[in-house]
């Protein structure tokens, strides 16, 4: 089963007055990129939660809020000392700069510092972890529920395109067979208009019959196709986070299309070729967000 790197969910605990809650978004990102935004009284949580996220998601960006309520709290409380060092500060520029004007209530009560929460002496240490714990878990099982239901979407398009590749590269394989045996067959009708009255070398002919359809042979590419069709599907179906193999697949998958397009003169085998490209673009952008 893959899993999708996009998801969100919420977890809540609550003890008491005290409540904490979890929110936690997911997206695609090459590697983990976590983030932790926590409240003041919840800073000393942050490796604790980094550790419990990390042990159950391994490649995204991760964004995990955490807030805290307490029904006790009693409103906000002014800080004194700190309105006094802003109205200072005010003075000693309008005394040097001679400025006009004062600060207003409004413009003070926005400034850093001057406000703060009353919450009735804050949560203890222990059971905020204890309820941080429990929060973070009930939203770390939402998340995964839904990169699990979002890679189940993917891994139906991805069989699909891949399917459609694996199509191509058969019909491709069998256009290469019936083009090695034609090749001869054209060399001997050119050397007849070239030179209608000299009797051709059967030998010269064959050596110069190998050479080109050793240029123009495409059996290898078709072959390691598809060993790289039969290896995408085996990590789709039983690996959980194979984006980074899926990746490096169609990294080669391109590779062996492109030299199917130089090698080859048929029309058919190059119309194929450019589907199979095409194929391997849309799963290059649906494994971005494969973890």
């Amino acid at each position: 089963m893959i899993l999708s790197m996009t998801g969100y969910g919420t977890g809540s605990a609550r003890e008491g007055d005290t409540t904490v809650s979890v929110e936690i978004k997911t997206v695609n990102h090459r590697f983990l990129d976590l983030h932790v935004r926590l409240p003041r009284e919840c800073q000393f949580l942050e490796s604790d939660i980094q550790q419990a996220v990390r042990a159950r998601i391994g490649r995204g960006r991760v964004d995990v809020g955490v807030t805290v309520q307490n029904a006790a709290a009693g409103g906000f409380r002014i800080r004194a000392e700190v309105v006094r060092r802003y109205l200072d500060a005010v003075d000693r520029l309008r005394a040097e700069f001679q400025l006009e004007g004062a600060l207003d209530m409004r413009s003070l009560l926005t400034l850093p510092g001057v406000l703060e929460t009353d919450d009735g002496g804050g949560a203890e240490p222990g059971p905020l972890l204890e309820l941080a714990g429990r929060s973070l878990a009930e939203a770390l099982d939402h998340v995964l529920e839904m990169r699990r239901r979002e890679g189940e979407a993917l891994k139906g398009d991805m069989i699909r395109n891949l399917e459609s590749i694996e199509g191509a590269t058969e019909r491709i394989g069998r256009l290469s067979r019936d083009d090695a045996a034609g090749h001869l067959e054209a060399l001997r009708e050119r050397m007849d208009k070239l030179l209608p009255q000299a009797a051709l070398d059967p030998q010269r002919l064959a050596q110069e019959a190998a050479l080109i359809a050793d240029r123009v042979d495409i059996g290898e590419e078709v072959a390691r196709l598809h060993s790289h069709i039969v290896q995408y599907r085996q990590l789709v179906e039983a690996e959980e986070k194979p984006g980074k193999k899926l990746d490096f697949l169609l990294q080669e998958m391109q590779r062996e299309a492109n030299t199917i397009l130089s090698k080859s003169g048929n029309l058919e085998v190059t119309g194929l070729g450019i589907a199979i490209k095409t194929d391997v673009e849309k799963l290059r952008e649906q494994v971005q967000n494969v973890e």
